[in-house]
């Protein structure tokens, strides 16, 4: 595709010195470096793999009513911790 694009003057010297150095076109090195711009500023899709833990298939289940004993467990013990101390 074609398109017009103004470059300041420097810049562009540089540029097609560069591209007659390397031995390519200045259209080439254009379009390199929009590549490298764009693939910096589009974040990079990687699948995560989480680890896998292996179990014993009679272990214990993680329930909501567990979770729910666990917490009520957690609550009496903190509140057990920061209790006074009475008085005699």
């Amino acid at each position: 595709m074609k398109t017009t694009v103004e470059i300041p003057d420097e810049l562009f010297r540089a540029a097609k010195a560069t591209a007659a150095r390397d031995g390519s076109k200045l259209k080439d090195l254009v379009a390199d470096g929009l590549r490298l711009v764009l693939r910096k500023t589009r974040p990079e899709r990687r699948r995560l793999r989480f680890p896998l833990i292996p179990g014993k298939p009679e272990g214990a289940r993680l329930t909501a009513a567990r979770v729910n004993e666990i917490e009520a467990a957690e609550d009496r013990e903190e509140t057990s911790r920061h209790a006074r101390p009475g008085r005699r």
